[in-house]
This record gives structure tokens, C-alpha cells and sequence, in this order.
């Protein structure tokens, strides 16, 4: 396991640039990150209990080898393909640099078990066992912060200036609408609605309505405070979502 280990790692390590770009017509990273952010923190946290209960560690360190390894080398995947695409959509820097800093770390931590698996169950050298007990304990709360901010810093680059501008009101000052007015938009490309006495242009909501478009579709051009309010009285994230829609009054 433990030769068979270090062979994948150099042999992804030595792949040419753009091996894993996509999968099918999609690019890879995505996909392939999620496995780095959810499992790798998983592995190195349970190597870090397992260097407190070295007898269960025994029985499975074979097994906790191969999912180190199987997480160092969707880390591998990971930064390779994030390089493709970072060459199609622009590269996000902090993102980019600590993952650039978790690769080497968490094959370091695949180097650190497989030593310490070996100096503790086979050679059985008490001394180097208990200094390599330290470094895996420590590489894994390395890896599992690096994991951290590797996970973060993506999730921002993807989602904090979109999620943002999302919230940003649609109109920045208020006009009169009469119920006439309204009554006229009142098709899915272009939706008006009051609640409680406010005018708010839906159309562009309806796709994003996690309830689906045709329940947006019903409140178009009519007054739909009863129905609003029977579905979402008090709670404040749809009350959050409809403010950023607000247009006027209603006359």
C-alpha cells in the first residue's frame, strides 16, 4: 500500500498540464473539490484521534493510507484543473495560493503516516514512532485548516460578489402605481405585484423563487398580500428577498 501510494501520487504529479480540465463538457474542479473540502478534513481529523489511540490506528492504518492518499490526489486533481479554468474565468489569488500551499502539505501528511505506520508496527523504532506521531498530529490540524481556507477563499470567489449583487434593490426611488398599472404586468416576463400597499417587480425573481417560477407566475399583475402573507408572514428571508424587488406604492 504504501509504495503503490507514493506511485499514484508521482504519477498524477507528472501528468501534463490540462489532464483533468473537464469532465464531459463541464470543467472538472468544480467536481472535484467538493471531494477535497469534504473528505480530506474528515481523513486528516480522524489520523489526528488516531495518533491518541495508536491500537485502533494498527488494525486500520492500511485503510487510513489509502483515503490520505485518495484525498492528496483529488487535491492533485484539484489544482491542476483549477489552473485550466482559472485560464477561462481569470484566477482567484487567494484561492489559488492556499491550495497551492495544501498539495504539498497533505502529501506530506501521506508521507508522515506511511513512516509512522512503518516505524511503529513493523520496524518498531519507539523513538522516530513517537517523533513521527508528533508531525502526523500536526500536519493533520495543518491540513485540516488549510482545508478550511482553501474551502472559504473558493466559496467567496464563486458566490460573495454574485450573492451581493443579488440583494442590491432594483430601484433606487420610489414612484405612484395605480392597481390599473399593475393589473398590466402581469405576465412571467414581466410581473408586477403589491403587498401590503407596496408595488414590486417580480420578473426578475421568478427564476430564482426556490418554489419555482409558477408560483411567482400567480401573483403577477394582482394584489397579493393575503397570499404572501399566508406563506411567509414573519419569516425574514423572503421579506429580505421581496424589499430588494420594491418599485412604489400603491395609489
Amino acid at each position: 500500500m504504501s509504495a503503490s501510494s507514493i506511485l499514484l501520487l508521482g504519477i498524477v504529479f507528472l501528468l501534463p498540464r490540462g489532464t483533468w480540465a473537464s469532465i464531459g463538457a463541464l470543467p472538472a474542479h468544480p467536481l472535484v473539490v467538493h471531494v477535497v473540502v469534504i473528505l480530506l478534513p474528515l481523513v486528516a481529523l480522524g489520523l489526528l484521534l488516531a495518533m491518541w489511540k495508536v491500537q485502533v490506528f494498527e488494525r486500520f492504518h492500511q485503510i487510513a493510507i489509502a483515503l490520505v492518499t485518495l484525498c492528496t490526489l483529488a487535491a492533485l486533481v484539484a489544482k491542476s484543473s483549477g489552473d485550466s479554468l482559472a485560464a477561462a474565468v481569470g484566477l482567484p489569488e487567494t484561492h489559488a495560493e492556499w491550495g497551492n500551499i495544501l498539495v504539498p502539505v497533505a502529501a506530506a501528511l501521506v508521507g508522515s503516516t506511511i513512516l509512522f505506520a512503518l516505524f511503529s508496527f513493523y520496524m518498531r523504532i519507539e523513538l522516530v514512532s513517537k517523533l513521527l506521531r508528533v508531525i502526523t498530529a500536526l500536519l493533520s490540524i495543518t491540513t485540516i485548516g488549510l482545508t478550511v481556507l482553501v474551502g472559504h477563499s473558493g466559496a467567496e470567489a464563486v458566490w460573495k460578489d454574485k450573492y451581493a449583487a443579488a440583494k442590491v434593490p432594483i430601484a433606487l426611488g420610489f414612484d405612484d402605481y395605480s392597481a390599473e398599472e399593475v393589473s398590466l404586468h402581469n405576465k412571467a416576463t414581466d410581473c408586477w405585484t403589491v403587498v401590503e400597499g407596496f408595488v414590486y417587480d417580480l420578473t426578475t425573481f421568478a427564476s430564482r423563487h426556490p418554489g419555482g417560477a409558477n408560483a411567482i407566475k400567480r401573483l403577477c399583475g394582482v394584489n397579493a398580500s393575503e397570499r404572501f402573507l399566508d406563506e411567509h408572514d414573519g419569516q425574514r428571508e423572503p421579506n429580505e428577498w421581496l424589499e430588494t424587488l420594491k418599485i412604489g406604492r400603491l395609489k
